[in-house]
């Protein structure tokens, strides 16, 4: 993929939080639900629901130095601070980027404006998948790819598989070089034998 103009929206972004937001907002939307539903029987009925005895019963025997409440009290606080850590820390980027300074080296080209090209971690792990199937000895392979690593899981028919892992993952990094991503991800193989 490729883009460029000063108005285009950036290429390579990180994922945004729906899903995280989706669960604490569910979550927070069913007590508060609950919440009223227990509070409009009370009013209606001048007692609280006979489902809440037990809770309650055990809630009232409990006192300020108790150990429940101080355990309650830090369950809180560890939800509290695993749900600011979601909110914060910016999830990976969905692609890669790639450098195409390259491609016009030795040429007189006019520079582009805030030119992006990236490739998706998907695209990613199908170049390397390509790339492994053309070795010899390689029968079948699947890839997965981050944006700084990309793993192969061969399988081979060979019985003594010798250097066909460093094979693999030479050709599969030079490649990736030629596309120019940057920066290259670490290349790993894992290579099984078929039985």
């Amino acid at each position: 993929m490729s883009r460029h103009g000063q108005r285009s929206s950036r290429l390579r972004h990180r994922p945004s939080r729906a899903v995280p937001s989706l669960i604490a907002g569910t979550l927070l939307l069913a007590v508060g639900v609950a919440l009223v539903w227990l509070a409009i029987t009370r009013l209606v009925n001048g007692t609280w629901p006979t489902l809440l005895q037990g809770p309650r019963d055990w809630l009232t025997a409990l006192a300020w130095n108790d150990p429940a409440v101080g355990q309650i009290g830090i369950a809180a606080i560890l939800a509290g601070v695993i749900l600011l850590l979601c909110a914060i820390i910016p999830g990976g980027f969905n692609a890669l980027a790639i450098d195409d300074s390259r491609s016009g080296a030795g040429a007189e080209a006019p520079p582009v404006q805030e030119r992006e090209t990236v490739m998706t971690r998907r695209a990613v792990a199908r170049l390397a998948k390509a790339r492994c199937l053309q070795i010899d000895g390689v029968g079948s392979a699947a890839a997965t790819a981050t944006t700084r690593r990309v793993h192969l899981s061969v399988k081979t028919s060979l019985h003594e598989p010798g250097d066909l892992r460093t094979r693999v993952i030479e050709a599969v990094r030079a490649r990736l070089e030629e596309t120019g991503l940057s920066p290259v991800p670490q290349v790993t193989a894992t290579v099984r034998s078929r039985d």
